[in-house]
């Protein structure tokens, strides 16, 4: 009660008290994924999404395109541009975003609370799964560079 991807203050306060790098938090089923950085600053799923897409990029690897929802914040859609990687909405719920994963033959989802599907991984979002993912293009990332990879979020009427 009061902890995990949904109530992510205890996770931040305990990040900076402890000078950690980073915070992860699931949801109760564990297929959502939260992060916090190493000041504490809450990273959503648009923002790991749009880690995960550069890193998919910046690999080589083909990253035909990624879905959101309509609930994705348009800083995404405008980072994910700037990479010519194009990127569609769905109404909200992975079933969605799994259907036009496979409509376009793509990998790549997320919502912005932190349901994030890679299909490349697995069949549907998976917490563990991103925290992984998360986690290993942040250390392919150098040291100074660990945080800076943030797009600047549009600010949102809800």
């Amino acid at each position: 009660m009061g902890v995990g991807s949904t109530h992510m203050e205890q996770l931040a306060a305990k990040v900076t008290e402890l000078g950690a790098a980073a915070g992860i938090a699931f949801d109760g089923d564990g297929d959502r994924c939260l992060m916090v950085d190493g000041q504490g600053v809450v990273v959503d799923g648009d923002q790991l999404l749009w880690l995960l897409a550069q890193d998919l990029h910046h690999s080589g690897r083909p990253l035909p395109g990624v879905v959101g929802t309509v609930m994705s914040n348009g800083g995404l859609e405008e980072a994910l541009g700037g990479l010519g990687i194009p990127f569609v909405r769905t109404p909200v719920g992975d079933k969605h975003m799994l259907r036009e994963l496979a409509r376009r033959g793509w990998d790549l989802a997320a919502e912005a609370s932190g349901h994030i599907v890679q299909k490349h991984v697995g069949p549907s979002g998976d917490g563990m799964a991103t925290a992984l993912a998360a986690l290993a293009a942040l250390l392919r990332r150098g040291g100074a560079d660990r945080w800076s990879w943030r797009f600047q979020p549009w600010p949102c009427a809800w």
